[in-house]
C-alpha cells in the first residue's frame, strides 16, 4: 500500500539543493514531484531527518522559491524528501507546476506547459508527451 499524502508526477526537473547544516549547493534532477515532496538522485550520503532547502524554479521563469525539505527515506539511487512547512504561497507554487491548467485548446502550448516536467531531452520522450497530451485534446475536443 503507498503511504503517500498527493500523488506523485514522473519529472526530470532540475534543482539546486542545500543542506541546513553546509553551505555546498548542488544541482540534483528530481525524479518524481508531488504537492508534499519528492524523490532526488545522487544524495544517498544523506542521513533520515537531514534538512535541506531546495530551490525549484518553473523553466522560463528567472524567480523560483527556496523550500524547506527533510530526508524521509534513503536508498542506493537516491532519497526521498518531504516538504516542511510551506506557505500557503508556496502549495499553490507547487500545484501550479505539478498541474499546469491548460484549456486543451492548443496542443502546442499544452506541450510547453506539460513539457517542464518531462525530460524532453530525447525525441522518444517529446512523442511520448506529444502523444499524451493528443489523446487529452482528442478526448475533451470530440466530446463536444
Amino acid at each position: 500500500m503507498d503511504a503517500r499524502k498527493s500523488p506523485r508526477t514522473k519529472t526530470s526537473l532540475t534543482v539546486t539543493i542545500a543542506s541546513e547544516t553546509a553551505d555546498i549547493e548542488q544541482i540534483r534532477t528530481i525524479k518524481d514531484l508531488s504537492e508534499s515532496g519528492f524523490y532526488v538522485d545522487s544524495l544517498t550520503k544523506s542521513k533520515i531527518d537531514e534538512g535541506y532547502l531546495v530551490y525549484i524554479k518553473k523553466p522560463g521563469q528567472k524567480e523560483g522559491l527556496r523550500l524547506p525539505a527533510r530526508v524521509i527515506r534513503v536508498d542506493h539511487q537516491g532519497c526521498g524528501l518531504t516538504f516542511d512547512r510551506l506557505a500557503p504561497n508556496e502549495s499553490q507554487f507547487l500545484c501550479d507546476l505539478i498541474h499546469p491548467k491548460w484549456d486543451g485548446k492548443d496542443l502546442l502550448t499544452g506541450i510547453v506547459m506539460h513539457g517542464v516536467l518531462e525530460d524532453t531531452t530525447e525525441f522518444a520522450a517529446c512523442m511520448r508527451l506529444t502523444s499524451l497530451l493528443s489523446s487529452r485534446y482528442r478526448t475533451i475536443y470530440q466530446a463536444r
